[in-house]
């Protein structure tokens, strides 16, 4: 069963690494897309479930252990959630900065001008962040996104799609999963976008249904190989990278084969608000358990299970205060400032 789209209206959301929604213009109201408002809630969940180890730095202090074995709760983190989700992460990225080109065009703005200021205070952002998480992404997407600036702004869509598909299968054929994916991902994010995916995956058809039955059937072998590999954590594999890549794809059709049922209420419920925050959210996450873990002394700790409780806590505090401040607000507070500092003009902040 498919469910008919909702669309917000212009003012509430915000624009953020992993927007949306069109960029509203000045004539015309822009449209969001509910769907990959839940998609971006849901990728921000999983990075912070792997991320949550390195902010807290996990077990820096103890001796290095030599050939142990992981828990089961990293365990499951390397085979369910690890190179999981920075994939979807990127590829909607992408997304965005055909969303703000098309926004600029419509302004009259020079998109190349925008894009250009949006990735350098992006940029800004993220080292100010890296002072809590020095592993944090945003300064890699911020210059991977100026580096392939000028391939979203001026090749049409399908040599941009093909770009994609043929850097995103080198470099995970390469070196698995790690920074040299995110042009691709950024390129396929910027076609997919072009060539109308958003609006599809608000109401897909069964073309969906089959891809994820295929997509599933290469999970088993991909997963397999990851198994044989030594290392354990896909993050420093190539076969685990592989799979990750591919397990993305996976959760991707589930997810929105399930807002296509009944469970889209619930999904949105706990998803939307985060989706459309999660600038604010992903650098907020650092700033409340890098203390926790400085408090409950995790760098002597080699356990993952009070970490992953931490995180869903986190996140689920996070998603009630952001639909409680999205009720007054339409941009999340980071999100608004840097739509401030991107049309370079201050955009109103509350709603009417």
């Amino acid at each position: 069963m498919t469910v008919t789209p909702t669309y917000s209206s212009p003012a509430p959301g915000s624009l953020s690494p992993l927007e949306t929604a069109e960029d509203a213009g000045r004539h015309r109201p822009a449209r969001r897309y509910q769907v990959l408002d839940i998609l971006r809630g849901f990728a921000l969940c999983g990075i912070l479930l792997v991320n949550i180890g390195d902010i807290v730095e996990l077990g820096w202090d103890l001796p290095a252990v030599v050939g142990q074995e992981p828990s089961a709760a990293q365990t499951a983190l390397h085979y369910l959630v690890s190179t999981r989700f920075v994939p979807i992460f990127a590829f909607m990225f992408g997304m965005s900065m055909t969303f703000v080109a098309d926004s600029a065009r419509r302004r009259g703005s020079s998109p190349g001008r925008v894009l250009a200021r949006r990735l350098g205070v992006l940029l800004v952002i993220a080292l100010a962040h890296s002072l809590v998480y020095p592993g944090e992404v945003l300064r890699a997407y911020a210059i991977v996104g100026l580096m392939v600036l000028v391939l979203v702004l001026l090749l049409p869509r399908r040599l941009l799609a093909l770009l994609g598909v043929v850097a995103t299968a080198v470099s995970y054929a390469v070196a698995g999963s790690g920074v040299l994916n995110v042009p691709g991902l950024f390129l396929l994010g910027a076609a997919a976008a072009a060539y109308g995916l958003p609006a599809y995956l608000e109401r897909p058809d069964r073309r969906l249904l089959a891809a994820t039955v295929v997509v599933a059937l290469l999970t088993v072998p991909a997963v397999l190989a990851q198994v044989h590999e030594p290392g354990g954590d896909p993050r420093f594999g190539t076969a685990g990278g592989i799979a990750g890549g591919i397990m993305a794809v996976l959760y991707v059709c589930l997810v929105v084969l399930a807002c296509s049922t009944s469970l889209r209420r619930p999904l949105a419920a706990l998803l939307e608000p985060l989706g459309r925050t999660s600038l604010s959210c992903y650098v907020g996450a650092s700033l409340v358990v890098a203390p926790i873990g400085v408090v409950a002394h995790w760098t002597e700790s080699r356990d993952v299970v009070p970490l992953l409780w931490t995180a869903l806590v986190v996140l689920l505090a996070q998603s009630l205060l952001a639909r409680a401040w999205l009720s007054r607000f339409r941009y999340g507070p980071l999100e608004w400032m840097w739509r401030c500092l991107t049309w370079w003009r201050v955009e109103p902040l509350l709603r009417r």
